[in-house]
């Protein structure tokens, strides 16, 4: 997690982890509810990202 945000780490917390509603997120960092998915959205998007460059290059290592 260590390649996500400050604020992206937070949504991701109190909305996967403490299983809060967007909208209980939006209130707690005077957020909208739409910006809260949004960023929750895009820290799913590198977290997925990172993982996959880190099996490829465990993939590659193997090889070697």
């Amino acid at each position: 997690m260590s390649t996500l945000s400050p604020l992206q780490r937070h949504v991701l917390r109190l909305r996967v982890v403490d299983g809060r509603t967007a909208e209980e997120v939006a209130v707690e960092l005077s957020m909208s509810p739409q910006a809260v998915r949004v960023t929750q959205h895009r820290a799913l998007e590198a977290l997925r990202a990172h993982l996959k460059r880190r099996r490829r290059d465990a993939e590659d290592d193997s090889v070697e």
